[in-house]
């Protein structure tokens, strides 16, 4: 009996120290993309051998093996594993049709200014994207990693697929947060990373910024693009174009990966534990479900699912804290015009659709006027369901 207690305490203890990852039963997708490719060279070398194209593939391996050997339980899918190029839209299917669940886009800059140097991250969005007083350089991120093999812009609207750009204007909210996330981490990663090389002196961070890049917006999962360095600048070519970089480079961002998955690997189990059959998981209550606005008149916005019992699709074009009545100036003549409520906020849709691609017509017209609009998706009891 004493020696059946043993072994039970032992392997209690064993099942305690299990890492999270083997715990977790869902297994994770990441998506490795190495910039351009074939007959697209990215960034030129100019001193040295190797083009952007060649550093990026070189620093996807190196990070792709570390995932794979180190997790068992992680999927690792490349855009690319040798020197061919894939569309910007090609590489967005290929992280949609893998259903990944982490997207990370390997790049090198380059600047008009020799003097430029240093490392930044990036996440999706449109904020500040016209505005004139950006840095040259950060204008030229958006211009270059936006543009096809022939050195022609690619189309936000029309070289991607609808379903494509209804699933990731839908998951925006959820998405950018999480690309937040892992894009810290990487950045922090790589910052004290580069202090321990021989070129840590140099060692310049240029942060973590918002640009509207096709890879980003259309890839539906947490994403980044990490700008390794400046090619145009003489020294930081020279470093760049190192086996001592190139696997530094993996490295902290392979730590980044770790620390990010391991904040997945608990939310996760928390979502399990949480999780019970009668409940959705955004735990929208009954009271705050959608509703037609306050309004003498009467509106055709109302909830149909109730009395069919099916799915409702609609768009959220706006979020305010404050209840707005039908016809107020901030919908921009949008009507008829609902509403559900999370916390203190208001959240207004539009239109109706027992499918997402039922919104399609629809959706252009609001984004034309909310460009941050998305469609979202609520239950029979009018309960919003956040997937």
């Amino acid at each position: 009996m004493l020696r059946f207690f043993r072994i039970l305490t032992i392997l209690t203890i064993f099942a305690l120290a299990l890492p999270l990852q083997l715990i977790a039963k869902e297994q994770f997708t990441i998506i490795i993309d190495p910039g351009h490719g074939g007959g697209d060279y990215g960034t030129p070398h100019r001193k040295c051998k190797q083009d952007e194209k060649t550093i990026a593939l070189n620093v996807a391996l190196k990070l792709g093996k570390l995932i794979e050997k180190n997790y068992s339980d992680v999927k690792v899918v490349y855009t690319r594993k040798t020197d061919k190029y894939p569309s910007l839209p090609e590489r967005t299917q290929i992280a949609k049709k893998n259903k990944g669940d982490l997207f990370i886009s390997i790049h090198v800059n380059a600047c008009p200014t020799p003097s430029v140097r240093g490392f930044e991250t990036y996440i999706f969005g449109t904020e500040g994207s016209d505005s004139g007083k950006r840095r040259v350089e950060e204008r030229l991120v958006e211009e270059r990693e936006n543009l096809d093999i022939s050195g022609k812009r690619v189309n936000f609207d029309t070289d991607i697929d609808i379903e494509t750009k209804i699933l990731c204007q839908a998951q925006r909210e959820k998405h950018n947060k999480q690309s937040q996330e892992i894009a810290q981490a990487v950045h922090k990663n790589l910052i004290a990373s580069l202090k321990k090389t021989s070129y840590a002196k140099n060692v310049v961070s240029r942060g973590v910024k918002a640009k509207n890049l096709f890879v980003l917006c259309y890839s539906p999962m947490p994403a980044i693009l990490v700008e390794l360095g400046y090619m145009s600048n003489v020294a930081e070519e020279r470093f760049i174009n190192t086996d001592e970089a190139q696997s530094t480079f993996a490295n902290a961002l392979y730590q980044g990966f770790k620390e990010y998955k391991r904040k997945w690997d608990k939310r996760q189990l928390s979502n399990q534990d949480n999780a019970k059959p009668d409940q959705q998981k955004d735990n929208v209550k009954p009271a705050d479900q959608d509703k037609p606005m306050p309004s003498d008149q009467s509106t055709n916005d109302t909830p149909k699912q109730q009395a069919t019992g099916n799915v409702v699709w609609k768009i959220q074009f706006l979020t305010s804290s404050k209840l707005l009545n039908e016809g107020s100036p901030e919908f921009k003549g949008l009507s008829p015009v609902s509403y559900y409520k999370e916390g203190d906020l208001y959240k207004y849709t539009y239109g109706s659709a027992p499918t997402s691609r039922g919104l399609n017509t629809e959706l252009k017209k609001v984004t034309a006027l909310f460009p941050g609009a998305f469609p979202v998706k609520f239950d029979a009891n009018g309960n919003r369901i956040k997937n």
